[in-house]
């Protein structure tokens, strides 16, 4: 006796499972890599602009954009394939002091400070060799929370 709906349960097995972890899946990175780009310390904007997301190999691109919003990497989400599953996916930044941003490395303690052109003065904008706005960088702590996620999925 054939058992009945089994076609559905295969259906479901094959591709509706597969179609919902994808999707889920996407969502977190969509979610994590906005957070990046969000997180991003913004003296002038172009660190928080230089966010590229490619598929396959990662992008050498660079950006002289300097809006603090970070459209120009948040327009880059919308390369984000359909199906990522199986995928090697690259969110790259190549602005010159990104690893100073995330690991630290500014100098401790700091003499002067920068310049800031609104006020005429001099500001001190890091502490501890870091960027106030990620004192102890954002990536790494994101990348971690993204990989948690996707494993209580």
């Amino acid at each position: 006796m054939p058992l009945l709906g089994r076609e559905k349960v295969t259906f479901e097995l094959e591709v509706g499972i597969k179609d919902r972890i994808n999707t889920n899946v996407k969502g977190v990175y969509l979610s994590g890599l906005g957070n990046i780009i969000a997180g991003t310390p913004a003296d002038e904007g172009v660190h928080r602009n230089s966010w590229r997301l490619s598929v396959g190999v990662p992008s050498n691109a660079t950006t002289t954009s300097k809006s603090k919003t970070g459209a120009s990497s948040i327009r880059q989400l919308s390369k984000m394939p359909a199906v990522i599953l199986g995928k090697k996916i690259y969110f790259t930044n190549n602005a010159p002091a990104i690893n100073i941003l995330e690991y630290g490395g500014f100098p401790t303690p700091v003499k002067r400070g920068s310049y800031i052109k609104a006020s005429k003065s001099y500001e001190i904008l890091s502490i501890r060799g870091f960027s106030k706005q990620a004192p102890n960088g954002w990536v790494r702590a994101t990348l971690i929370a993204m990989r948690n996620k996707i494993r209580s999925l």
